[in-house]
């Protein structure tokens, strides 16, 4: 994050600047979420991640075509409301490395919930691997999600039929049959 970044309006009129003020972080939230998302909005978005208003940062990780550089950026980000937008993001699902992926599973249930809800889709990941990670995760919450994936592999299911949580055996059991 950079506190020398500074977003104003602007207005011109034939080329001639009218107006000048300075954006608050409000304001500028608002605009990124309403902002195109594009592959072509992404130096907006490289400048709205390094914002130090959390909000900001919040609105910019949920976007679907981020460039790797923004992704890496977001990736380190200390605040979790951005951290789990990004998990959602099909531009994060695209580039997150499993590194990447194991650190956000050990830091947060609502983000390890939601890599197992979508475990299919993390594309540089080894499914296996992860799906092996998630089901041990000690919040039995983690493993229910992963057994109720239609996508999570089946030798993964048939290993959940065992797990100590109800729940999550039956939720794996029902999947198995379907």
């Amino acid at each position: 994050m950079s506190s020398n970044i500074k977003f104003t309006l602007q207005a011109t009129d034939d080329g001639k600047e009218v107006f000048t003020a300075p954006l608050s972080y409000d304001a500028l939230a608002n605009i990124v979420s309403n902002y195109p998302d594009h592959d072509d909005s992404n130096e907006l978005f490289l400048l709205a991640a390094r914002h130090p208003a959390a909000t900001v940062r919040e609105n910019v990780a949920y976007k679907d075509h981020l460039s790797v550089e923004v992704i890496d950026i977001l990736a380190k980000d200390t605040s979790v409301a951005v951290l789990r937008n990004l998990v959602r993001s099909n531009a994060f699902r695209e580039h997150a490395t499993h590194e990447m992926l194991e650190k956000l599973i050990n830091l947060d249930i609502e983000i390890a919930q939601s890599i197992a809800n979508y475990i299919e889709s993390f594309q540089e990941a080894d499914v296996i691997k992860l799906a092996n990670l998630l089901a041990t995760h000690v919040d039995p919450s983690v493993a229910g999600s992963l057994a109720d994936n239609y996508s999570t592999p089946k030798k993964i299911l048939k290993k959940l039929l065992t797990h100590p949580d109800p729940y999550v055996a039956n939720a794996a059991k029902a999947r198995l049959e379907n």
